[in-house]
């Protein structure tokens, strides 16, 4: 049976999906044709999830064991294999015993982001999917009560950026972490690229096409554009997996980055997340050995 031999664990609007698409193009890597299997976080949660639009979610989760290995049996010939489920950091407390059980000592991506970003980033992106009611405040304010009727981690907009006892768990767990800034990955993406092949030992040289960025969010500005995107909707979320499968997600994104909009965060909707996340901050800058001084 072929297994992965490195995963990207998360976190969510961090650039996971970019680096993705990024590591896909490299010959020697082979990534799960599903971008998100989230297999290892299914085992522990339950189901089905109760917010706005979590059955769309929850609908594409793979929760078999066998069914997640099929993700990977003509990968063979490659020499790193992989997949990305953003949600395994955020559960890390379960993730990470059902991961090394399974897979061993594997190779860990973690990529993050100013967590106050990351927050708003979350909220626009269920703003565009149609899930998202509520001002991002009021959001804020909801998330306790919300997280209590077990809607699907995406809601935890705060939590979701706490990243420090998450990241430190793998890292006591596993061997090789490897940290990326999303900032630098937007800066600086085919060098931080360049320091993945090398952390996935595999050829560093090879340079791959970075310039389309992924999964943007925010609010439609096309009425179509917004039907389509809505995953509270069943019929527009089979027309939009249709339209995922058939059209190249590059051309989508280009698309996506012409149609969405989004307002600026309240500037004391920043304040209040920058003394909700400045412990954290800290914590994680120490444990990681970056200059996270500019998040706060």
């Amino acid at each position: 049976m072929i297994k992965p031999n490195f995963l990207i664990v998360g976190v969510a609007r961090c650039g996971t999906t970019s680096i993705y698409h990024y590591l896909n193009q490299h010959p020697q890597v082979a990534m799960s044709k599903k971008k998100e299997p989230k297999y290892f976080s299914s085992i522990n949660i339950e189901f089905p999830h109760n917010g706005i639009g979590d059955k769309s979610v929850d609908s594409v989760v793979i929760k078999d064991r066998d069914e997640y290995f099929k993700l990977f049996k003509k990968f063979d010939n490659h020499k790193a294999i992989g997949e990305a489920s953003s949600d395994y950091l955020y559960f890390h407390k379960h993730t990470i015993k059902s991961i090394k059980a399974e897979l061993g000592d594997i190779k860990i991506i973690i990529s993050i982001r100013n967590p106050i970003d990351r927050a708003y980033s979350a909220y626009n992106n269920l703003l565009r999917d149609g899930r998202e009611k509520l001002s991002f405040r009021e959001g804020l304010e909801e998330e306790d009560n919300r997280i209590a009727q077990n809607y699907d981690w995406m809601w935890a907009y705060k939590k979701g950026g706490l990243y420090y006892q998450a990241i430190k768990d793998f890292q006591d767990n596993f061997s090789n972490v490897e940290i990326v800034l999303f900032n630098e990955l937007n800066s600086n993406s085919n060098g931080v690229m360049s320091r993945i092949f090398k952390f996935l030992d595999i050829d560093s040289d090879i340079v791959v096409d970075t310039n389309t960025k992924y999964s943007h969010s925010g609010k439609a500005k096309n009425p179509i554009i917004k039907y389509i995107s809505n995953r509270d909707h069943r019929v527009a979320f089979a027309i939009r997996q249709m339209i995922m499968k058939l059209v190249p997600r590059s051309f989508l994104e280009s698309i996506a980055k012409r149609v969405l909009s989004k307002d600026n965060m309240r500037d004391e909707d920043r304040e209040y997340l920058r003394e909700y996340f400045r412990d954290d901050i800290e914590a994680t800058s120490k444990l990681i050995g970056k200059d996270l001084s500019h998040w706060r």
